[in-house]
């Protein structure tokens, strides 16, 4: 028998990579019927997400991380790929680092969410009831931002 060298196991390939913090996340369903709903939910979220680069006023970024959370419970393959992807990889990633969002992205969201919802309501809503229910939809919106989503600290605080 001919002894192989043993490989280290923290090399570090080009290709996919997985940190050990977003490893542990991986939380891989054994029922296969359960996995399958978690990869069909994932793919909508993505959808979506994919959709709010395009559409103003619908998420990007809450829709990704809704598909990575289902993912890393559906398909190692699939999470790894969301989470090595151009576009949306970044910003998941940042979300882990980080643990939230800072309070200046979170501003940027609560003011560009206003706009929309002002101008919805404004502009091209007519009837008030649906006026009412946006407004106060927005409303919502802009306190879960601001209390309930973690709010992270900021990797460059601006120098005074």
């Amino acid at each position: 028998m001919i002894n192989k060298p043993r490989q280290n196991n923290l090399s570090i390939s080009k290709e996919v990579t997985i940190s050990q913090a977003e490893e542990m996340e991986l939380q891989i369903k054994k029922n296969k019927i359960v996995r399958a709903l978690y990869s069909i939910g994932g793919t909508v979220a993505l959808i979506l997400a994919i959709l709010g680069i395009f559409v103003p006023g619908l998420p990007v970024t809450p829709f990704a991380l809704l598909s990575a959370a289902l993912y890393a419970r559906s398909s190692e393959k699939l999470y790894r790929w969301l989470l090595n992807n151009k576009i949306l990889g970044p910003r998941i990633k940042n979300y882990q680092r980080r643990k939230g969002i800072t309070r200046k992205g979170k501003m940027g969201v609560i003011a560009f969410m206003t706009a929309m919802v002002l101008f919805s309501s404004f502009v091209v809503i007519q009837i008030i009831s649906i006026r009412v229910a946006i407004l106060s939809l927005g409303l919502i919106g802009s306190l879960v931002v601001w209390f309930i989503v973690p709010t992270a600290i900021d990797d460059h605080p601006e120098k005074s």
